[in-house]
């Protein structure tokens, strides 16, 4: 949400700019491009602090599971159908790489048409200043949009290659942590596979155990499901 209202407030903020200084088209494109992808860039950098900042504070409690990056492997190993979901993750990453070159070719395209548009369709009702605006809006309206679809958060399942499991929350790969109550959106429990997995903040994070009756015991107490699906439709531990 954060990220949808800063690419909003930017698209109108370079609007005005490039109605204000139509001469600076370049500059401001450019500038336009290093914002975009310095917020990407911050709210990654945040997010990666806050994780490791919410790790140092699990692990003083009181360890409950450990999961090394060895017993995740051969358990990762043994999965027969990670080789294909792997594939498919492979094929949904370079889609989003996809949307690069429409990006691209949305502002080649775009900004000799859209303006003049404007002028000579709304310019003698609004004025040519402001139909100047509304032009240039509608472009980086589009061009968020594009942005906000291409670069949504991940949907691809974070594998933990090590777990450790606390009183007070969750540690994944060393470097994130997870404070309970977790709020989660999904909760998916796999026997056959031996793994674990469960939605919060908009990312799928999966975990293998080779017990996962004592691995679903213990997160069930630990998360917080605000949409369960119905228990057809939930694989119960065996």
């Amino acid at each position: 949400m954060k990220r949808a209202i800063l690419s909003i407030l930017s698209a109108v903020g370079f609007a005005a700019l490039l109605t204000l200084f139509p001469g600076d088209y370049f500059t401001v494109v450019l500038i336009y491009f290093l914002v975009f992808f310095g917020i990407t860039m911050f709210l990654g950098i945040r997010n990666f602090r806050r994780g490791m900042a919410a790790a140092h504070d699990v692990a003083k409690g009181k360890p409950i599971i450990e999961i090394d990056e060895k017993e995740a492997m051969k358990l990762m190993e043994k999965d027969k159908e990670l080789l294909s979901e792997f594939r498919k993750f492979s094929r949904m990453s370079l889609t989003s790489l996809f949307f690069i070159p429409v990006f691209m070719l949305a502002f080649i395209f775009l900004f000799p048409v859209l303006p003049p548009a404007f002028v000579n369709s709304i310019g003698p009702h609004v004025g040519v200043q402001f139909a100047t605006f509304l032009g240039y809006l509608a472009i980086f309206g589009t061009l968020t949009a594009i942005s906000l679809v291409a670069f949504k958060p991940p949907v691809i399942p974070r594998i933990a290659r090590s777990v450790k499991i606390y009183e007070g929350g969750i540690v994944i790969d060393k470097n994130l942590g997870l404070k309970t109550p977790i709020e989660v959106s999904d909760y998916r429990v796999n026997p056959e596979r031996k793994f674990v997995e469960f939605k919060t903040n908009n990312q799928i994070y999966r975990i293998y155990y080779k017990d996962i009756k004592e691995l679903d015991s213990v997160l069930t107490k630990m998360l917080k499901v605000k949409t369960e699906k119905p228990e057809s439709q939930r694989s119960p531990p065996r």
